[in-house]
């Protein structure tokens, strides 16, 4: 029987990959052609379904990627989500089978001294600790320059995911979740560590109901060095750190003078939440919340949801207690005093499907946080119809107050967490995405656009300087912490199309390389803040560049041999005169 060959380019990227054995891939793709399996697509879903490969690492070579499915001995599996540090992966440690979580630092923070400050003060935080209700972290490496952790992999949902699809939770269920959460705590303030980050978004849940407390990078050691203290007060502010809806009103006049009774009335907000779908202050702005915390009392979570009994409503309200003196003394009482409230209960979701999710949103965020900003009122006229694009993540920027001040345009951390937006769901301050992609009419004319790689949306290039950044006044605005206010700008000099970084804090690469200032082709790679990439497209499949030394080369030629017939017509005139 005649066979078709099998997707050369697929098994080339397979093979450079390492994630199959050269014989495993040999006997593997000579079964599948067989039995008729001959397209990308086919062979891809086929190696899934044996088992051979994941999805995830499937989607990726299928993209044409042939690297980064390694840190070390660890074998990337599946993508978990994305926090304000790092990305965290699923993956294999292929020297024992074992199933980890690797929580790998963003590129665009390897030479962040704050960020890599806060992700080597959570490894050496965690390290030391071992207890049920805190998510372990087994190692710390660093594989060509990426700074990663090697931690407990948790099967299960964060409770902010919970929440986005329940609104709220049965009142036993959501005293068992802060029992839990409280016995955490105790550990690490036994252990001399004030979390100061405690929210939704950092518990897990998995499938037993027993909860994991993530994120211990904004943690503070009591009585320890304060040199990584000191680092992070810096840049982030004293009165900064944390994130402003489940924030202590101590905390957020000087972090520095936190206790574990700030741990408690964090939990405390996140038990409202629990309880009644709101946070206990759902201000507009992150300076009315951090206010409200300090001088109104929250409503009670009874008007909120009378089935709550009473005891635990006045138990809230002692958590959130303004002066830290008349909360409860310890997170171990607590745990005490709800024990009697709370019933434990498994807990039933769809894994792939929460992973998916997060993925999808993800994906969305890369592509959506566009904005195209016309120069001119005519411009602004001739726009078409814009196309609005709003997406959702669990924690998709740093999560935290950043002490900035707040400009007209631009999307900060702090106004990434103000509960305003459309994704604040009953009052939670969540970090959301809402930007919008002006497109010109068809009728007008581009010689050139940028086509994110994790989108399908063009962005035409208009006119011969563009700027872009995070800043208002830059043509195209990417709403993305990474980026700089005026990141780097594209300009095109009669057919050629040049690209110079303005400074930025994370640097322009194409095609991987940094650059300051660089020539552009058709197809090159650009990387603006470390992960929004781009890929150059010029009209007609050809870059301006590889036109005009075109045209070059034919004017030298044609006047190379119009200069060798003038030196003929001379030499015999010449001749003709002597």
């Amino acid at each position: 029987m005649a066979t078709h060959p099998l997707p050369a380019s697929f098994c080339k990227n397979l093979g450079a990959s390492g994630l199959l054995a050269p014989q495993q891939i040999a006997t593997a793709l000579h079964d599948l052609a067989e039995i008729g399996v001959h397209s990308e697509s086919e062979v891809a879903s086929s190696l899934v379904r044996h088992g051979l490969l994941t999805q995830y690492q499937v989607d990726r070579l299928l993209e044409g990627r042939t690297r980064g499915f390694f840190f070390d001995q660890y074998k990337l599996v599946d993508f978990l989500g994305v926090g304000g540090m790092g990305c965290v992966y699923q993956a294999t440690d292929t020297a024992d089978g074992k199933t980890v979580a690797l929580k790998v630092l963003l590129e665009q923070f390897k030479h962040d001294r704050g960020m890599l400050s806060r992700f080597q003060q959570e490894a050496r935080s965690t390290l030391a600790m071992n207890h049920p209700n805190i998510a372990r972290t087994f190692s710390v490496g660093n594989a060509g320059g990426h700074h990663y952790m090697v931690m407990e992999f948790i099967k299960g949902p964060s409770l902010l995911e919970i929440l986005l699809r329940t609104k709220r939770l049965p009142w036993k269920q959501a005293c068992e979740f802060t029992r839990q959460a409280a016995l955490g705590l105790h550990y690490s303030h036994q252990s001399g560590l004030i979390h100061r980050d405690i929210k939704p978004q950092n518990l897990l849940i998995d499938g037993s109901g027993c909860v994991k407390i993530l994120d211990f990078g904004l943690s503070m050691i009591q009585g320890g060095e304060q040199d990584d203290e000191f680092s992070i007060a810096m840049i982030f502010g004293h009165e900064c750190v944390g994130t402003a809806a489940f924030m202590a009103p101590e905390q957020s006049e000087d972090s520095l003078t936190v206790d574990a009774r700030s741990d408690v009335y964090s939990l405390g907000c996140t038990l409202f939440a629990m309880l009644t779908g709101h946070t206990p202050f759902p201000e507009r702005s992150v300076a009315e919340i951090r206010k409200a915390h300090r001088t109104q009392v929250p409503r009670s979570v009874r008007e909120l949801a009378a089935s709550i009994p009473e005891e635990v409503a006045q138990i809230v309200m002692k958590m959130l207690a303004k002066n830290r003196d008349d909360r409860f003394a310890s997170a171990a009482e607590v745990a005490t005093t709800l024990a009697k409230w709370s019933r434990p209960a498994k807990l039933n979701f769809n894994f792939s499907e929460i992973l998916a999710e997060r993925q999808k949103h993800v994906q969305q965020r890369m592509s959506e946080s566009l904005k195209i900003r016309p120069r001119t009122k005519a411009d602004i006229n001739s726009l078409a119809p814009a196309t609005e694009f709003r997406s959702l993540s669990d924690e998709t920027n740093m999560g935290r107050e950043a002490g900035r001040q707040h400009k007209p345009g631009v999307k900060t951390p702090e106004s990434a967490n103000s509960p305003s937006g459309p994704e604040n769901l009953g009052g939670i301050a969540l970090a959301t995405g809402s930007t919008m992609l002006h497109e010109r009419p068809t009728h007008a004319k581009s010689r050139a656009s940028l086509t994110p790689l994790n989108g399908d949306h063009k962005v035409p290039l208009f006119g011969d300087q563009i700027l872009i950044g995070r800043d208002a006044e830059c043509d195209i605005e990417l709403a993305d912490a990474s980026v700089s206010g005026r990141h780097c700008q594209i300009n095109c000099l009669d057919t050629e199309w040049w690209i110079t970084d303005w400074g930025s804090r994370n640097g322009t690469r194409v095609n991987g390389i940094v650059v300051r200032q660089r020539l552009l082709h058709h197809g090159d790679e650009i990387t603006i803040g470390g992960h929004l990439r781009f890929r150059l497209d010029c009209e007609s499949g050809h870059s301006a560049s590889q036109r005009l030394r075109f045209r070059k080369r034919i004017l030298l030629f044609l006047g190379a041999v119009a200069f060798l017939i003038i030196a003929m017509v001379c030499s015999a005139s010449w001749r003709r005169y002597l």
